[in-house]
């Protein structure tokens, strides 16, 4: 399910009109209209707004079912603050606070700079994964991982 869709079903859940949703929020009719056509997404304080309002995760309003991944870093996305933001102040549903603000990568870095940023948390990854990852082959896996992701994936030839 996407965004636009997720938006419009939690509001649908609740009986509401797109009038009465954009009170609840203290936004005009347009702006519910414009993210249930897809044409923008919500701010996050709306966003964090909808989740008290509705009772619903993040995940459910982006269109998830299980936690999204940064698709530059890797990092699993579970709570408003890990999302980037687009320079329309709209949440990205595709990056993180780290890697991505304001509609823009944090940092130009190359694959390899991103792995090995990426190793500097693999004891706490082990730790919380209950691994046991050595340095060599947790790059290896890392490498093949990350180039999978839309930041690093190769251009169809």
């Amino acid at each position: 399910m996407e965004t636009k869709e997720a938006l419009a079903a939690v509001r649908k859940q609740n009986g509401l009109t797109q009038d009465e949703m954009a009170a609840k929020l203290f936004v005009t009719r347009q702006a519910v209209s414009r993210w249930e056509t897809g044409e923008t997404t919500p701010n996050v304080d709306t966003l964090k707004l909808m989740s008290e309002q509705f009772g619903v995760s993040i995940n459910e309003l982006l269109g998830h079912g299980e936690s999204p991944e940064c698709q530059s870093c890797g990092m699993t996305l579970k709570t408003f603050e890990d999302f980037g933001t687009e320079a329309d102040e709209g949440i990205s549903t595709e990056y993180c606070v780290y890697c991505y603000h304001d509609g823009a990568f944090s940092t130009e870095r190359t694959l390899e700079e991103m792995v090995e940023s990426n190793m500097k948390h693999l004891a706490e990854y082990n730790q919380e994964m209950g691994t046991d990852f050595s340095e060599e082959d947790a790059r290896t896996i890392l490498k093949a991982h990350l180039a999978t992701l839309k930041r690093w994936r190769q251009p169809a030839r």
